[in-house]
């Protein structure tokens, strides 16, 4: 990776040495606090490096919107239509109503649809093509009526013949014919594939640097530092647990 990591690796090595003898006293601790030993301490680039192969490559939005779109026999244009009026593409996007990400499912929906992650990009855009293309096909290639089920729910498109007369819904119809005939381009670039705690490292929208900007400098020295307080308290507390015999 290029980076010099021996000021790094110097805090990484007193964390280990300190987290070690917190454990060494585990065995004057009631309950045996810290049960499990650290193993051998490595160098820190290592660990860093390791972390962030861990890490899938970032994709282009648009390039999952398109492969959703072919793989669903559904036109792009829509797909992206209900993107942005769903969330304007936003990942981590959640409703008052409790629906999640990019497409805005619900969780029983997402379930049904083989969603595990509904924040996770890739995983909501495909659900939510899935999804709309099934309600093209109940309602044999109709957009407005599938918009309505998407929007309202098949049970009401059933229950009002038609698309409910609901603001909402009729506004949510017209809206997303609307962005049909815009020429949409989504400039945004996400860390699908991975869990949702490893793509909170991940900065979005930067494919010329690739992987390396999931973690940086200044982040690892940031969690060292955090890492490093956090061991000194435990040895505080360990310290006192000594002296005044005390439950910590």
């Amino acid at each position: 990776m290029g980076e010099d990591y021996t000021l790094y690796n110097e805090h990484y090595n007193y964390m280990n040495q300190t987290l070690q003898y917190i454990q060494s006293l585990s065995k004057y601790m009631p309950g045996g606090y810290y049960q499990q030993r650290v193993s051998e301490p490595s160098e820190f680039y290592k660990t860093f490096e390791d972390s962030s192969s861990k890490l899938k490559a970032p994709e282009s939005m648009e390039a999952i919107f398109r492969e959703a779109a072919e793989q669903y026999d559904v036109p792009v244009s829509l797909l992206k239509a209900i993107g942005k009026a769903e969330s304007g593409f936003d990942a981590n996007a959640v409703s008052s109503a409790g629906a999640q990400g990019v497409m805005q499912l619900m969780p029983a929906t997402a379930k049904g649809l083989g969603v595990t992650d509904p924040f996770d990009a890739r995983s909501n855009i495909m659900g939510g093509a899935k999804y709309i293309a099934d309600k093209l096909r109940q309602y044999n290639g109709d957009i407005e009526l599938a918009l309505a089920a998407y929007n309202a729910g098949s049970g009401n498109v059933a229950k009002y013949g038609g698309v409910p007369p609901f603001k909402e819904t009729q506004n949510y119809i017209r809206k997303v014919k609307g962005y049909m005939n815009e020429d949409i381009t989504v400039d945004k670039t996400v860390y699908s594939g991975n869990s949702s705690q490893e793509r909170s490292y991940a900065v979005d929208g930067d494919t010329d640097r690739g992987i390396q900007t999931a973690f940086t400098a200044e982040n690892a020295l940031y969690y060292i530092e955090m890492m490093k307080l956090q061991m000194q308290s435990r040895m505080a507390l360990a310290s006192k647990s000594l002296l005044y015999g005390e439950e910590v």
